[in-house]
Order: structure tokens, then C-alpha cells, then sequence
């Protein structure tokens, strides 16, 4: 949710220096649900905040100078920075970089405190960059030779008027200023503590924090979610458990190994391929055509579709099997074929007047079947729009000029029926013939003889001319 909240447009961040929050992190630091104050909000969506978490009364920093809320590595973090550990009010309190994925609960209690006087950011490169000046210059400071400071001409030196009390350093101040502050957050957050194990400890609301997008529904549900589970947490008594840290530690590593193993087995399953989805609506679809059988055995529809590779292979198997190209002469055959292997755009995609009547009605027919079939794949789940698949499988541009080629007319005449190029009249006629081929070897997987032969009869009458001419340049 926190996630969601810093990744939305015009959402109001919950995590403000001075918020109390509840955060869990067993394994790298060995506390659960320990209360925090927020000194640095997330600079950035995805990024982190830096909190002042109050450790557990339990903990009991190691003689050999290694922190086991740090991991088991050595503490050598100065106060005020990263990874520093404290003592106040005899509890021990830590500065760690919190992840938004480790905070449990966010408290609608805030304080105002200044994060700045207890997180400084910049400790580090301010003293190196004093360092650093002192290198550029290691005469900074000292006095020319042979000169020494005369306190003699001034015999009031080191003197105060009288009833001027001495002043004290402002790094003595801003000290003890830090002090007081620290010593307040120590207070707040015990307080916290004390009120979320009696169970006083108010939840923010979250639904407040994005009032607008998309997804601000569903997400106000998963904030009521998040709060029935929260009164289920609190609910047992396992989570007020003195040794909570080391059972929860065991629990938390066993839980993230079998989330590390669901992962691998969905990676070596078929489920991480990303066109697997696609893959079984589309075996639905075979299997609700008849293409293949409730055992993923081919069926004989299924063989045909696989002689077919030139153009869509489901309309031709259903045309087939339709027995549409049997009424049919040759060169008729030959136009209505025509529309499948022609992709271009033209202006002549209305039918011509002069084609018979048979020819315009197996067309049509086509168009029903390219049309029935994209509302099938569209029912078995697969994005497709049924109009604009029968537009894409089926171009009758060249279906009047295929026509009139197949019956031995010229080609300069039939260059005169459309407005398409001579190259790809020509184009069209090469494929045609191969999609002549694969039918004759549909009807032979049938046994049809009858469409068999006038495949060869269609073959035989477009082989003609300067379409099927050598190549000057290959030849």
C-alpha cells in the first residue's frame, strides 16, 4: 500500500519526520515490531526513509564490538549517523535505513520533533572536507618564525568587565539541545511501545492519502483489508511473545526459502513463458474447431491446415471441408483463391459486375467464414476483432483480374481491370500457384479427385506468359 501511495500522482506521503511507525526487520537487525520515529521521508518513490528505532528491551550490545542489529558487523558509525547505536533512558536505540517492505503499521500518532539535530547526512563529508582544506594547505594556522604572541601590550587581557558572566560555546548549546531531543523521541517511543502492547495504538488511515486515479477502489479495499488483518495481528498472543525475534527470524527465513522455491519452479514451468496463455487458447480453439481431439491427438482437419502455408490456414481447411470450392470452375477457383495470397490495399475491393455470379457467392460465403471464425478466437479469450481479421486475411482487389488471367487473357488487358501495380499482379499470380499446390494436397489428404483435378486444371491454365517468364537476371 505504501508502495502504491508513493507511486501515485498527487498522493499525500503518510512517512513525515516525526510519524511513529511499527517496523520489523528479524533477520538484518533482530527486532519485530519495534516502534520507530520517521527522521528522513523517502526522497523519492521506491526509496527509503531513515528512522530512529527504540530496540528491544532484550538486546544486549556484543563485548567485541560487533552489533547484532547491525547484522553482525562492526559498529564504528559515529552519533547521528547511519547504523549508530545509543543508550538513553537505559534502552538501547538505533538509526537504520528502513525499506517500505519492513514497516508493519503506521501509527496516526506524530510528533513534532527536528530530524535534522538527530540524522545528519552531511557529518561525514563536512569533516572531509575540513581534512581535505588542511591538506590543500599545511601552513593553515601557523604563525610566521620567530614571532610570538605578546600578551605584555595588553595588560587587560583574559579580564571581563564587571558583571559580565562568560558565555558559553554554541557547540556546547547545540549539544545539549541534541540531547533534549533525543532524550524526548526516546520518551515518545517508549510511550508507543507501551500503548501498542495494550493495544491503544491507533492505525493511520491510509485511504486519505489518494483521493483520485484509477485504482483508488481497489486500493481502499485493500485498506480495509490491511486493517482486518491488523486486528488479527494483535489478536494473539504470539505477538506480544518476549522471544518473538528469534521465532519470528525462523519463520520469516523458512517462508522467504519457499517463496525463493515457488519462484524457480514457476521459472522451469511453463506458466514463466510469456506467449503460454496465447498458446492454450488457441489449442482451445483447435479443439472446439475439431482440429484436434480431447486427447491432443491431429485430427484429419488438423492435417489438411497443415498443408496449408501461404496464407490463413483456417480458411482454407473450412472451405474445404465446406465443399465451397467445389461448385466452382477453375478460374473461378483460381480469383476466389486470389483474395487470400493478395495483402495490398486497393481501391477496387468491391466486386466486380463482370465476374459471375457463382464467384460473388463464394466471396461472400468467405467472408462469413473469416468472420465466424475471428468471433471464435475472440470467445476462446484471444484479442482479435473479428471485422478487422476477415479485412486482414481477405483482399478482393485482384479478383476480377485473376479472373480474366486464368481464362487467357493478356496481360497488358488485365493490367486495364485495376488500378494495382504489374509487379504485384505478378507477385500474386507466383503465390497463387503455390497455393494451388497446397489445395490439390488438401484434397488429396480427403480424398476429394474431383477438387484434386481441378486444382491441376487451375495450375495448368495461370502457368502462362510473362508472369512465369525466367528472370533476365538470374537466368
Amino acid at each position: 500500500l505504501l508502495s502504491f501511495i508513493y507511486n501515485s500522482p498527487n498522493s499525500n506521503g503518510p512517512l513525515v519526520a516525526g510519524r511513529v511507525l511499527f517496523v520489523t526487520s528479524a533477520r538484518k537487525h533482530h527486532y519485530v515490531n519495534a516502534p520507530a520515529i520517521v527522521l528522513r521521508p523517502p526522497s523519492a518513490p521506491g526509496k527509503s526513509t531513515v528512522c530512529l528505532v527504540l530496540l528491544p528491551e532484550s538486546f544486549i550490545p556484543s563485548t567485541d564490538g560487533t552489533d547484532q542489529s547491525a547484522g553482525n558487523t562492526k559498529n564504528e558509525a559515529k552519533p547521528g549517523t547511519l547504523n549508530y547505536i545509543g543508550i538513553v533512558k537505559h534502552r538501547h536505540y538505533a538509526i537504520h535505513e528502513v525499506v517500505l517492505s519492513e514497516i508493519l503499521l503506521v501509527s496516526a500518532t506524530k510528533y513534532k520533533i527536528d530530524g535534522k539535530a538527530l540524522f545528519k547526512e552531511e557529518t561525514q563529508a563536512k569533516n572531509l572536507g575540513g581534512g581535505m582544506s588542511r591538506l590543500m594547505d599545511p601552513f593553515s594556522g601557523a604563525r610566521p618564525a620567530g614571532r610570538k604572541e605578546d600578551r605584555s601590550l595588553d595588560p587587560f587581557a583574559g579580564m571581563m568587565p564587571k558583571g559580565k558572566k562568560k558565555q558559553v560555546s554554541n557547540s556546547s548549546t547545540r549539544s545539549d539541545s541534541q540531547s533534549q531531543v533525543l532524550d524526548k523521541t526516546i520518551e515518545y517511543l517508549i510511550e508507543a511501545e507501551n500503548k501498542e502492547r495494550l493495544g491503544e495504538a491507533r492505525v493511520l488511515d491510509l485511504r486519505e492519502s489518494v483521493k483520485q486515479g484509477d485504482d483508488v477502489f481497489e486500493f481502499r479495499k485493500r485498506c480495509s483489508g490491511m486493517e482486518d488483518l491488523t486486528r488479527i495481528i494483535t489478536s494473539f498472543a504470539s505477538h506480544r511473545h518476549p522471544s518473538i525475534e528469534k521465532h519470528f527470524a525462523a519463520v520469516e527465513r523458512k517462508e522467504t526459502l519457499r517463496s525463493r522455491v515457488g519462484s524457480l519452479r514457476h521459472i522451469l514451468s511453463n506458466e514463466s513463458l510469456q506467449l503460454f496463455p496465447d498458446f492454450l487458447q488457441r489449442k482451445s480453439l483447435l479443439r472446439t474447431l475439431g482440429y484436434i481431439d480431447e486427447n491432443e491427438t491431429v485430427c484429419i482437419k488438423g492435417r489438411v491446415a497443415c498443408e496449408v502455408n501461404t496464407c490463413e490456414e483456417l480458411i482454407v481447411t473450412e472451405m474445404v471441408f465446406e465443399g465451397l470450392l467445389n461448385e466452382l470452375d477453375p478460374a473461378e477457383i483460381v480469383a476466389a483463391l486470389s483474395s487470400l495470397v493478395f495483402q495490398e490495399k486497393s481501391n477496387d475491393e468491391e466486386m466486380d459486375v463482370e465476374i459471375p455470379e457463382r464467384l460473388a457467392s463464394c466471396c461472400d460465403r468467405m467472408k462469413v467464414i473469416a468472420t465466424n471464425l475471428g468471433e471464435m478466437q475472440k470467445n476462446h479469450g484471444i484479442e482479435i476483432d473479428p471485422l478487422e481479421y476477415c479485412d486482414n486475411s481477405l483482399k478482393f482487389g485482384l479478383v476480377h483480374a485473376v479472373y480474366e488471367w486464368a481464362l487467357g487473357v493478356p496481360f497488358s488487358s488485365i493490367c486495364q481491370l485495376t488500378l494495382v501495380q504489374e509487379g504485384s499482379i505478378v507477385r500474386c499470380i507466383t503465390r497463387l500457384d503455390e497455393l494451388l499446390r497446397e489445395v490439390r494436397n488438401c484434397a488429396r489428404v480427403v480424398g476429394n479427385p474431383n477438387l484434386y483435378r481441378k486444382m491441376e486444371t487451375a495450375s495448368v491454365a495461370i502457368k502462362r506468359d510473362i508472369v512465369f517468364a525466367s528472370s533476365l537476371y538470374v537466368s
